[in-house]
């Protein structure tokens, strides 16, 4: 065992020993307030019999959870299996590492103290509403006690660890993975930088939204062109009819040569969506392309009709067709300007790519980081097949 595993050992055995403490104190304090209260409101000897059944019940339940949290407090984190394969990568981190563990350890301390606090107190409001309960015509049943108190209790500990546990996965993803990108070529990693897509709603290449969120984002330059990847959301609506419109990712390679035309290659909308999408066209006319199977997919507009059909020729078409069948993702749409071209990728599974382990596991677990590495290697691969759309793009970056 190593002297960070010991300390955090007794770190977790010491705030084991407080929250059952605190929870017993919650216990006796439950059951003689919910007693108390069925008494006072019925005091006959069903009053009586029903006061104390429910107050031990309640005490019980609350000693029963504070059990369940020493317990898993106490635990020892139980490590995913380490592929083999993930050696290479710690051992090349492992400085990194070592500072991320020792942030790990602080960021556990600091939600546990601040749990000592928030836990008990989420779960008194629930003993209070409970008690409160016993004085009306409809005291909660079982089902209502148990949420009564577990619910807060749960609440109270995400709201200890939410924001800590935030800050601890930013700092992961800031340390190690633009270490894993440069792997790749002259490639690294940021906090995204929330691209503007106007162009691309405006355009039709995707729906009109109400909020985006940019997450993560590779960037640089890639096989001589630059490029960048951001993992991108966009939602409309609030609450119940909140919905996703995009979640994937927006890929911009900045070409070989200006195309001097702008072609937009959006999804096909059947005959009266593309009538009003024409409708409100300000600069797009519909291009006819010779691929019946390509236009039974897209619809097809820009404002220069021999610089489209010449970007989208035979062999593009094909494999920008064959882009949709790629296992992680849907069919693309894509925003060509000048020469930078927009393509956006929706994911088929909606997973969120480079996300750290949990500050409840160790930060050299090997399972995270080669699946970090995996990530990138997925959205690499894909920037590849972008460049390899066109022959003319192949040329410059072998270059």
């Amino acid at each position: 065992m190593t002297a960070s595993e010991d300390i955090a050992g007794k770190l977790r055995r010491k705030m084991a020993g407080g929250a059952l403490f605190g929870f017993a104190v919650m216990a006796v304090f439950a059951g003689v307030a919910i007693a108390t209260a069925a008494i006072l409101r019925n005091p006959n000897l069903e009053g009586i019999l029903g006061g104390v059944f429910g107050g031990f019940f309640a005490a019980l339940l609350i000693m029963g959870a504070g059990a369940w949290v020493t317990i898993w407090l106490a635990r020892e984190p139980k490590a995913a299996p380490d592929p083999e394969a993930g050696a290479d990568i710690e051992a090349s981190l492992k400085g990194v590492l070592d500072e991320l563990e020792r942030a790990r350890l602080e960021t556990i301390r600091q939600i546990n103290m601040r749990a000592m606090l928030r836990v008990p107190l989420c779960v008194a409001g629930g003993i209070a509403l409970a008690t409160y309960g016993q004085f009306t015509g409809d005291p909660p049943d079982f089902e209502e006690l148990v949420a009564l108190i577990v619910v807060p209790g749960l609440a109270g500990y995400a709201w200890a660890s939410m924001e800590l546990s935030g800050k601890y996965a930013r700092l992961y993803k800031d340390k190690v993975l633009p270490r894993l990108a440069a792997t790749f070529g002259e490639l690294s990693y940021r906090h995204a930088v929330t691209p503007d897509i106007a162009s691309l709603v405006d355009e039709g290449v995707m729906a009109s939204f109400e909020r985006v969120h940019a997450d993560d984002e590779i960037f640089g330059t890639h096989r001589n062109l630059p490029l960048n990847i951001v993992e991108l959301k966009t939602e409309r609506g609030t609450g119940k009819s909140r919905r996703t419109l995009f979640d994937g990712l927006l890929v911009t390679l900045s070409l070989p040569r200006d195309t001097e035309a702008v072609t937009a290659v959006s999804p096909e909308l059947g005959g009266l969506g593309n009538f009003f999408k024409r409708v409100g066209a300000t600069r797009r006319q519909r291009i006819a392309l010779e691929d019946p199977v390509f236009e039974k997919i897209y619809e097809v507009y820009g404002n220069d009709q021999v610089a489209a059909r010449a970007l989208l020729h035979p062999a593009f078409m094909e494999k920008f067709l064959a882009l949709g069948e790629l296992p992680d993702f849907e069919r693309p749409t894509m925003l060509c300007e000048g020469r930078i071209m927009h393509i956006a990728m929706p994911k088929r599974f909606g997973r969120n790519l480079f996300e750290p382990p949990s500050f409840r596991k160790p930060a050299a677990t090997r399972a995270a980081l080669v699946q970090l590495e995996a990530d990138i290697h997925a959205v690499v691969a894909l920037a590849d097949s972008l460049i390899d759309l066109d022959h003319r793009f192949e040329v410059m970056a072998r270059r």
